[in-house]
């Protein structure tokens, strides 16, 4: 029996709306006991189903939260919850809630793996191929990282990319300025020199920007304020070419009758960006399964979200990242 935590409370749609995931997931997955973290009564939804259980917290983590904030929130279903997955009452922990106070409790009351330098938040970005997706690590866990560390993500990224993306030999690239040998910042190019000598991975040089999502990369390795840049500016440009879009073909009478003969292929595309399905993301490199659902999750999204951290479960990761860096 898979168990994992989830915290009900924070995010932007509420924890009604969450509920609709936790119960659809259960029914689709008969090897998962969730535990439900929130206030007992708005999770009136939840009360008495097969495999659910409801612990009442009292207290919710404010979006904006800081180290000293979350440490007094003792009786916050997200503190609550990610300290059951530190006691093995669980084995993961999901939460739509603060990334902040997420991945400051995460690190806090899970610890980093041993010889694992720094954790990683890890998304796996959609691309131009359908079903394919790329894994960017550090997207904001940390604003600097040094070569080292960013030598770690790539080991953690490759981990990721086999076990749940099922890739054999992930290709791993440094994100980059350009991509020539001697491009970046001092962390990037030396981390490349470090890279080219890790026998453990099938490091393929520097990626620019404007090609990791050309479905032709498996893990891009940055550190974590450009990466964060890097998520922002995708997730704006997928935005402004939607809303471009949709107001080109209501121009006038003929851009909507054309838009009757080419909406197959935006459905596709539509299916093909639709980041819901990568499930969030997750902190690479404590001693869990630490998954940080969008902070606007609907059920679809938090249902993924549970998903990415029922995979990661299953195919005993954690253990592996161990094994991994035990050999430093």
């Amino acid at each position: 029996m898979v168990k994992l935590a989830c915290d009900m409370m924070g995010s932007d749609l509420g924890p009604k709306e969450l509920s609709k995931a936790v119960v659809k997931f259960v029914k689709d997955h008969e090897d998962v006991e969730l535990t439900c973290f929130g206030k007992k009564d708005e999770l009136a939804e939840l009360e008495g189903l097969n495999r659910i259980k409801i612990v009442d917290c009292e207290e919710v983590v404010p979006m904006e939260c800081g180290a000293l904030q979350l440490m007094r929130l003792k009786k916050s279903s997200m503190v609550n919850a990610i300290k059951a997955c530190k006691e093995k009452e669980v084995e993961g922990v999901v939460s739509a809630g603060s990334t902040g106070g997420f991945i400051t409790g995460a690190t806090l009351f899970l610890k980093n793996i041993e010889n694992v330098e720094r954790a990683a938040l890890t998304a796996p970005f959609v691309t131009a191929k359908k079903g394919k997706q790329v894994v960017i690590l550090d997207i904001g866990a940390s604003n600097e990282n040094s070569s080292s560390e960013l030598v770690g993500f790539a080991k953690m990224g490759s981990i990721y990319a086999r076990e749940i993306l099922n890739i054999k030999s992930p290709r791993v690239f440094t994100l980059c300025n350009g991509q020539e040998e001697g491009k970046g910042t001092e962390e990037i190019k030396g981390a490349y020199k470090l890279l080219k000598e890790e026998k453990s991975i099938n490091f393929c040089g520097n990626s620019e920007a404007r090609e990791a999502l050309d479905g032709e990369h498996d893990v891009i390795v940055t550190p974590g304020y450009p990466g964060n840049i890097f998520l922002k500016a995708t997730e704006g440009a997928a935005n402004l070419m939607k809303n471009l879009i949709k107001k080109s073909f209501k121009h006038s009478l003929f851009s909507k009758i054309g838009y009757l003969f080419a909406k197959n292929g935006f459905k596709e595309m539509n299916e093909t960006m639709d980041y819901r399905k990568t499930g969030g993301a997750i902190l690479l490199g404590v001693n869990g399964v630490a998954v940080k659902g969008h902070g606007n999750s609907n059920a679809y999204a938090f249902y993924y979200a549970i998903d990415v951290a029922y995979r990661m479960v299953k195919s005993d990761i954690v253990n592996k990242v161990k094994e991994e860096f035990s050999k430093e």
